[in-house]
């Protein structure tokens, strides 16, 4: 997108009604509705069930299978991530640019975002010598935030 990503969740339901239909895909009930319930949450990292249930609401019941078909191709228009936490169940995350990548805390559930170009050195170092592509965001980067680890630290004492 070209330009400054939208703020406001009735803006970004726009911006994703427009790159749907961009990729020749029709905006149908149930997509209007999981789209609003994406750009209503923003940044937050969402669960099938919890859309399900806030999109349901919207649009008068949804079937599972048809809110994973519509997250997938969200996917593929590239205005969500399907991310993975560990172990945990994954999540959707609503994603109007690719700029950033997620840093997790195991303790508290704190999400850092990072500007991407700070991984770049990684990343090229990862291709010129292992010819390893990364798919920067499947994946959250998974660790102790700074707070926890000095928590974690003094309950050894």
């Amino acid at each position: 997108m070209s330009g400054s990503v939208p703020t406001t969740p009735e803006l970004i339901a726009q911006e994703m009604h427009r790159r749907i239909r961009a990729a020749g895909l029709r905006i149908t009930n149930q997509r209007r509705a999981i789209c609003e319930v994406l750009a209503r949450n923003g940044e937050a990292f969402l669960t099938v069930e919890e859309i399900l249930t806030a999109a349901a609401d919207l649009a008068g019941g949804i079937d599972p299978s048809t809110c994973h078909r519509t997250l997938n191709d969200l996917a593929e228009v590239g205005v969500v991530h399907h991310i993975h936490f560990g172990a945990q169940p994954g999540r959707w995350h609503l994603t109007l640019d690719h700029t950033h990548q997620h840093l997790a805390c195991e303790t508290c559930g704190t999400m850092t975002l990072v500007p991407a170009g700070r991984f770049e050195g990684i990343f090229a170092m990862l291709r010129s010598e292992y010819d390893f592509h990364i798919s920067m965001h499947h994946f959250a980067i998974l660790g102790q935030c700074g707070r926890c680890r000095s928590i974690d630290r003094h309950s050894d004492d």
